[in-house]
């Protein structure tokens, strides 16, 4: 089973990778039953948005250059394979990825702005579309916003 995300990230903190951990937990808790004696697995794939989108996107320059962010992604346990979303694509940065991965579900947290949009998009692509609490991780919550105005006022 093939699930897909994607996301910003532009400062990796444990609120993503407390949604990437549960986004491979909903994979494996809905492998489909099967007594073939096969090994089943699943891949998380992740897209991630690139420094020239975010900064067409969010308004705003990146915090890590692209390279940087692929190598933190992968080295997350939970994460199988890693893209760079478009440059110029938006919110629709990882259509090419998702489009050449064929993924079977594509999960978004309860806070997706646009997850009417990408629910139409999963339907009319066959793939399942599937909304997960925003779960706070076991730590002090934080989030990208709040390391930069801490990073900022400690300058």
């Amino acid at each position: 089973m093939k699930i897909f995300v994607s996301g910003c990230y532009d400062i990796l903190h444990a609120g993503h990778a407390q949604f990437f951990k549960e986004a491979k937990e909903w994979g494996i808790a809905h492998l489909p039953k099967r007594n073939t004696g096969q090994v089943q697995k699943v891949d998380l794939i992740v897209s991630y948005c690139s420094s020239a989108n975010l900064l067409l996107y969010k308004g705003r320059h990146s915090s890590l250059p692209d390279d940087n962010k692929k190598i933190l992604l992968e080295a997350i346990r939970y994460i199988d394979k890693v893209y760079k979303g478009t440059d110029d694509g938006g919110v629709w940065d990882f259509i090419p990825a998702f489009l050449e991965e064929k993924p079977d579900v594509l999960i978004v947290t309860e806070d997706d702005k646009h997850a009417d949009e990408k629910a139409q998009f999963c339907k009319e692509h066959g793939v399942k579309f599937v909304i997960l609490p925003k779960t706070l991780p076991p730590v002090t919550p934080t989030s990208t916003s709040e390391i930069r105005r801490k990073i900022r006022t400690a300058i």
